[in-house]
């Protein structure tokens, strides 16, 4: 094989595993978070690679907004939605670009992030953010980098710390050798900037969020490391920060205890 024909090989892969990479997986959702999505009132907001669709709860009260993270989308969300209902908040969910039913087939942070300003004009400004995993990083960026209105309050769960340890992870999961990895950070970088994405760090970035947080991460959670919240957490003196057990990554978004605790915190 020449070293041209190799070039061109390698490239087309390269590319392949680049939409892999900023392709979220389509999340499945359940016939009881269906109901809870039926039950409210739907619509779709334009952006800039077609509409996202979104749900909102509710005809009075401060609003919150539920954001899902990386490979999610708002219907693993609508856990919270009757407790909020029940204790007086408007509740506001949706799917981001490339997620459930908005449009997009690859998306990343930086393109994410702006969405939250079109649901918030779409909305009014939100009294409090829950959100999960990769949805934390996003709200923090957007928090601090794009004007995004500061709310009262912030919820967090299984929060995703540094962005690019997105190549790492996506790495073992994906089974590819160093050399594609090597040639995918490249990539991106070129595209995004090097500083721009190095500096996508929750840890870094909650230090300028001057408002009450709650944080969870569960011990045995496999998606998003422990050691991700334990950081930002020892970084952000503001936040409340619990571990908890057996609940794995998803699982305290379905908790009736973790979801009392959360409403106690906002209306605190």
């Amino acid at each position: 094989m020449s070293a041209l024909t190799s070039s061109v090989g390698s490239e087309v892969i390269l590319k392949k595993v680049y939409r892999a990479f900023f392709s979220p997986a389509k999340y499945e959702v359940k016939s009881t978070e269906q109901a809870v999505l039926d039950r409210g009132k739907n619509s779709r907001i334009p952006f800039a690679d077609g509409e996202l669709a979104m749900t909102a709860w509710g005809e009075e009260g401060p609003a919150v907004l539920l954001m899902h993270g990386w490979g999610g989308s708002r219907a693993q969300m609508t856990g919270f939605v009757e407790p909020l209902l029940n204790a007086g908040y408007r509740v506001v969910a949706y799917d981001q670009p490339a997620h459930g039913k908005s449009d997009g087939k690859i998306t990343n942070v930086l393109e994410i992030a702006p969405t939250m300003n079109l649901v918030m004009k779409q909305a009014g400004k939100f009294d409090a953010v829950i959100a999960h995993s990769f949805g934390t990083l996003i709200t923090s960026h957007a928090l601090v980098n794009l004007n995004f209105p500061t709310p009262s309050k912030l919820v967090y769960f299984g929060s995703f710390n540094r962005l690019m340890d997105a190549l790492p992870r996506f790495q073992v999961q994906a089974q590819l050798p160093d050399e594609i990895i090597a040639g995918l950070r490249g990539m991106v970088y070129e595209k995004f900037g090097k500083e721009v994405l190095d500096a996508v760090v929750n840890e870094t970035l909650v230090t300028k969020i001057n408002i009450p947080a709650l944080m969870f991460h569960d011990k045995s959670d496999n998606v998003t490391p422990v050691e991700d919240s334990r950081a930002m957490a020892n970084a952000w003196p503001e936040a409340q920060y619990e571990e908890t057990t057996g609940l794995n990554h998803r699982g305290a978004l379905q908790s009736r205890e973790i979801h009392e605790k959360v409403i106690r915190f906002l209306q605190a």
